[in-house]
């Protein structure tokens, strides 16, 4: 019996149990600025001119409000899932008024509008509406 190799087997198999546990362990939720998140507030996004499924002639610009604890900077917008251009105000509330300007007008069909944006403390939040042009 070659007590050696019986620890270069032994060393293998534990290397197999350990490797396992620390590359597949699960990942902390980490927020914007780093740290770790426990307990956030998402932003909010509303007052979208044109409104959810608005009708209008051509799409080439729109707006809408974001809550005043919105990162100015992690805001971006795409429409059919193109980037759009933002423009953002700050508000004396502390709300952000965001206005949004297509590379290209929608002239015909659904516009789909997304919006993504984080908070302050490190909430991520989607918000999503429609606007129909041609009509």
């Amino acid at each position: 019996m070659r007590i050696p190799g019986s620890l270069q087997v032994l060393e293998f198999a534990i290397l197999l149990i350990t490797v396992p546990m620390t590359s597949h362990a699960l990942p902390m939720p980490s927020g914007h600025h780093g740290g770790l998140v426990t307990q956030c507030t998402d932003p909010r996004f509303f007052d979208e001119s044109p409104g959810h499924d608005a009708k209008v002639e051509r799409l080439e610009r729109f707006t809408f409000t974001a809550s005043d604890n919105t990162d100015p900077t992690s805001i971006e917008v795409l429409v059919n899932l193109r980037p759009a251009e933002v423009s953002i105000t700050p508000q004396r509330s502390g709300r952000l008024a965001v206005e949004a300007k297509l590379a290209e007008p929608v002239t015909q069909g659904r516009a789909w509008i997304k919006v993504t944006g984080m908070s302050d403390d490190g909430c991520q939040q989607l918000h999503t509406w429609n606007v129909y042009a041609g009509h």
